[in-house]
């Protein structure tokens, strides 16, 4: 059975706050199914991840590129961790996306757009946790800094794009706005 329920509650016929969806779900506060509560939730928890690795990427480096490369490092597990989450919560069998796109074909093109930037993130995020945990050989740490600086905000830019593809993706099938958090 699948993890996520239908999260237009107003198509299954409920009016009525904290009554059952026809799915099993139930309404919260402010008519909200518990099911976008709690994709609200994992949304702010990337984007918290997110928000946590930038911190990092922009503290000072001269000098201190070690300790530079242990917060970016620090932050970039966390990241990695809540995008693997992610990806298992939306993909695996039965989850989110098969059960958005049995429920609304016509979305099919941008569900599979959705699975193919989770790879390409996660690549990503592999390639640089391998370059932090090398030893840097010569004294140009400059570069080194510069360039996952760059490949890193690079990658927090498509994470953005990707939740607010997410977010319209959630909005085409469901008619349910599940905010920018």
């Amino acid at each position: 059975m699948a993890r996520y329920r239908r999260f237009d509650t107003s198509r299954a016929g409920i009016s009525m706050m904290g009554a059952p969806s026809e799915a099993g779900s139930t309404m919260t506060s402010g008519s909200v199914p518990e099911v976008i509560e709690g994709a609200r939730s994992r949304r702010a928890g990337l984007r918290s991840a997110m928000s946590g690795l930038e911190y990092a990427l922009a503290a000072p480096a001269p000098h201190r590129v070690d300790e530079w490369r242990r917060g970016v490092n620090v932050a970039l597990m966390a990241l990695h961790d809540v995008w693997t989450r992610h990806i298992v919560e939306t993909e695996a069998p039965g989850a989110f996306l098969d059960e958005l796109v049995g429920e609304a074909p016509r979305l099919s093109t941008p569900a599979a757009r959705l699975r193919r930037e989770h790879n390409e993130i996660l690549g990503v995020i592999n390639r640089a946790e391998k370059a932090l945990g090398q030893v840097l050989l010569d004294d140009n740490h400059e570069v080194f800094v510069d360039t996952m600086r760059a490949d890193l905000t690079e990658m927090l830019c498509a994470l953005a794009h990707h939740r607010q593809r997410g977010a319209d993706l959630i909005f085409a099938a469901y008619d349910v706005d599940i905010g920018g958090g």
